[in-house]
């Protein structure tokens, strides 16, 4: 049965090197597990379907620099289905996206991920917000931009956020764990409020924007700071039930490699990457898992870490016992001290750790440029 699923495979990926692939700088390790998501980006158009991708990781996710290319290429070439996950990140004093922008009002209280108390109630996003009963926020995209919106998926408890000045909205529907929002048109803004009494206490843990069509969901979570531990103190399991992804990709490692040679554990760090993949799996055991590196960096802005190239190491273990891919982004990069390579070029921040929009939108050229050698274009 495996060999004959092989051939199949090789028949529907003609463009795949089976002797090479994982060898070479700008491949995937064990891309053999990444076979169903491309098999299921074939069918968008014969089946009429959406394909959903989810990525999570740290700031250099948040921002969504990395990611929003990625989101762009994919539905450039396979349809747009919906600008995907997002969060009202100012309400929690923090950086998010610049494509969809928040502005509230009234009382809010919230809770991180990053909090020692409590942490269990965070979903995927890390940040869980209360509001009090005066509470308002609104959601803008670009009026003629690709993120406009004909539903909205509250993650909220109770139901309680209600919108308001929108005479297009046309149904409202709650669901187990969530509220359901549909409109008769696109729209690139939309009001809510909170209508709960005061002996309730509400929550919204994120948002989800879609449009009518077929093709890509690609949404994107990422938490500054966040090391893969933190995301083991979050309970996602539903967060992952919701969104149904057909690839689920995870870049982390770099918090987890920030401090000194002495005090890191590069075991430690891996198995809380497996307890993290199979968490992920719990309800689909099958799901591909596409890890990545963390980047090229520096300690302190002074000392070249170390640390990546024993993450490394234990990653690439890591693939074939948990059966996942890996893109090597710090090898892509140029391996060691190569961000001051990027930094020269204008692609990385002053700062050693992070990089330029120009920085990461190449990051998300390369990772789908990577991904789109073993997809069968016709």
């Amino acid at each position: 049965m495996l060999c004959h699923f092989i051939s199949i495979c090789m028949l529907l990926y003609p463009n795949i090197d089976h002797e090479k692939s994982d060898t070479t700088h700008d491949s995937i390790v064990n891309v053999k597990s990444l076979y169903s998501f491309f098999e299921d980006l074939a069918l968008i158009s014969e089946a009429n379907q959406i394909v959903s991708i989810l990525h999570i990781g740290d700031s250099h996710i948040q921002a969504d620099y990395f990611t929003g290319k990625l989101r762009k290429n994919f539905q450039n070439q396979f349809g747009n289905s919906g600008r995907g996950l997002v969060f009202p990140y100012t309400i929690a004093n923090s950086n998010g996206s610049s494509d969809v922008k928040f502005d509230h009002q009234g009382d809010w209280n919230l809770l991180s991920k990053r909090k020692k108390n409590n942490q269990a109630k965070t979903g995927i996003l890390g940040y869980t917000l209360w509001p009090g009963s005066n509470a308002k926020f609104s959601i803008q995209v670009d009026y003629n931009g690709p993120s406009k919106f004909s539903k909205i998926i509250l993650w909220d408890t109770f139901g309680t956020f209600l919108p308001f000045n929108n005479k297009s909205i046309v149904t409202w529907e709650r669901k187990s764990g969530y509220t359901e929002i549909s409109s008769t048109s696109p729209l690139h803004q939309i009001d809510f409020k909170s209508t709960h009494s005061s002996g309730d206490q509400p929550t919204l843990n994120g948002i989800v924007l879609q449009n009518d069509s077929v093709g890509i969901l690609y949404h994107a979570a990422g938490i500054n700071g966040a090391t893969v531990a933190q995301y083991l103190l979050s309970d996602f399991s539903q967060n992952i039930i919701d969104l149904n992804p057909n690839l689920l990709i995870i870049s982390l490692g770099t918090n987890d490699c920030y401090t000194t040679i002495n005090q890191f554990c590069a075991s430690c760090v891996k198995e809380n990457y497996r307890i993290l993949i199979r968490r992920i799996r719990i309800n689909n055991p099958t799901l591909p898992i596409l890890l990545s590196t963390p980047p090229d960096h520096f300690y302190k802005r002074k000392y070249d870490n170390v640390n990546i190239e024993s993450l490394r190491k234990v990653l690439h273990e890591l693939v074939y016992e948990e059966n996942v891919a890996l893109w090597d982004l710090f090898q892509i990069m140029g391996g060691s001290n190569s961000i001051l390579d990027w930094q020269k070029q204008g692609l990385a921040a002053k700062d050693l750790i992070h990089f330029s929009v120009k920085g990461y939108e190449k990051q998300g050229d390369l990772l789908y440029q990577t991904l789109m050698k073993y997809y069968p274009l016709e």
